[in-house]
């Protein structure tokens, strides 16, 4: 099997202007924050971006500009406060979305990632989420006779971006023992390509030692790319913890026009590898 190993930069060459860009990421959790700043760096524009919670890293895509779109279950920074950017731009009109719950979802992720035209829940009956227009859910009789429910049309990102403890050279993807949101799995096999990056590359041996932590085969990645605390500042569970003094730092810089982008000059457009980043947070 061919080397999937790359830098951030050749990664990113994968999403193009326009694409359906699937993210891993909680709010303060797992983002895979390296490539999002590659992402940025490459000056993409006009992307629709799928994620069931996302936080810093939608923020710093809206005030980037990189935005057209975004689907999402929320998008928040929990104790830390509003994505002050996104909403500006959802508020503006500059970025459409379309907001599902959860199990709508992953139902839509899940009918994709099993070649399905659609997956049923019940999650979104008795909601204003139904009343909005959306064209990829439909209320359907139950053909077993039960109560209504609603079909989810499968979405197939064109890429999704996520983060991980580790990999080998052939792309198989390991990581440690903890919480596994579905997204982890269900949104790359439901997209069309798939980039990851990780804490570190290691030998096969090493992931075959603990098969069960090896969440994606290497058939199914196109790109890794070797990135140290490239969840940073987001946390990376039982790695690291998130960066509170970041996310403050942030929340202060995006409440200003200038200052929101005196930041991202500082700490996402200026640094031109991950070992520049670390230098300037003073991990290296």
């Amino acid at each position: 099997m061919r080397d999937k190993v790359v830098s951030a930069e050749q990664a990113v060459a994968l999403i193009a202007d326009g694409d359906v860009v699937g993210l891993q990421a909680g709010p303060t959790q797992c983002a895979p924050m390296t490539l999002v700043r590659e992402i940025i760096r490459a000056g993409r524009r006009d992307l629709s971006l799928v994620c069931l919670s996302g936080g810093l890293p939608v923020d710093w895509l809206a005030a980037a500009g990189s935005l057209a779109r975004c689907t999402f279950a929320a998008v928040t920074m929990e104790h830390f406060g509003l994505c002050q950017r996104f909403r500006r731009g959802v508020e503006t009109g500059a970025i459409a979305v379309e907001e599902l719950s959860e199990t709508a979802l992953y139902a839509r992720l899940g009918a994709a990632s099993r070649g399905l035209p659609f997956l049923p829940t019940r999650g979104l009956i008795g909601t204003d989420l139904l009343d909005v227009g959306n064209d990829a859910l439909k209320v359907i009789p139950d053909p077993f006779g039960g109560p209504p429910v609603v079909a989810c049309r499968a979405l197939r990102p064109d890429v999704a971006v996520l983060h991980a403890h580790r990999a080998d050279r052939a792309g198989n993807i390991g990581i440690d023992p903890g919480v596994r949101l579905p997204t982890l799995t269900t949104m790359p096999r439901a997209s069309r390509r798939v980039i990851v990056s990780v804490e570190r590359i290691v030998g096969s041996a090493e992931l075959r030692r603990a098969p069960d932590r090896t969440i994606l085969p290497g058939f199914a990645v196109d790109a890794v790319v070797e990135a140290p605390l490239g969840a940073h500042p987001t946390s990376l569970f039982p790695a690291y913890d998130y960066d509170a003094g970041f996310f403050t730092a942030w929340v202060e810089a995006a409440a200003d026009d200038d200052a929101c982008q005196a930041f991202l000059d500082r700490y996402v457009r200026g640094p031109a590898t991950q070992q520049e980043y670390l230098e300037l947070i003073g991990e290296r």
